[in-house]
């Protein structure tokens, strides 16, 4: 299974405003450029959190995106779900009951073993993407922090002016 890059665009996104202070916003193209993400192709993925309601955009010279909840009210899940066209990973297409060798219909009434255990991965990924929240994400980045970083965002944060509604 490959996800789309947008999920990893939205996750980061998502992770950076949950950060962020209360009543913070930033514009949607200053989070492209903080992660070197064409704004074009970003504000697609944005657009698609903000449907979802687990974004939200405010107009104007101190708008920008913020959380639509707190980041504990966000799993991974839903913002995965938000971002990829499909809903599961694996699709049966039955192929046991193609070719020359193919049994009558009546004899596959469930699911194969194969799609059994496909569905059961399935199921079991978007459990643990279910029950981690960007609060959880959050936590663990402020925990084990990558040296240099917080202050590189804090003096690019200030340069650029990009934190509104403070």
């Amino acid at each position: 299974m490959q996800l789309s890059e947008t999920v990893e665009w939205g996750l980061h996104a998502c992770l950076a405003l949950a950060m962020m202070p209360d009543g913070a916003r930033i514009p949607a193209r200053s989070l492209a450029e903080y992660h070197g993400i064409k704004p074009g192709y970003f504000s697609k993925a944005m657009q698609k959190l903000v449907a979802a309601g687990i974004i939200q955009s405010v107009e104007g010279r101190s708008g920008g995106l913020a959380l639509a909840k707190p980041a504990e009210d966000v799993s991974l899940l839903q913002i995965v779900m938000a971002l990829e066209d499909h809903k599961t990973f694996f699709r049966c297409t039955e192929i046991r009951q193609k070719g020359p060798c193919a049994a009558a219909p009546k004899h596959y009434r469930t699911p194969c073993n194969i799609a059994r255990v496909m569905h059961k991965a399935d199921a079991e990924w978007r459990r643990v993407l279910a029950t981690t929240s960007l609060a959880d994400l959050r936590q663990s980045a402020t925990a084990e922090p990558i040296p240099g970083i917080n202050e590189a965002t804090q003096d690019w944060l200030a340069e650029t002016g990009a934190v509104r509604g403070l």
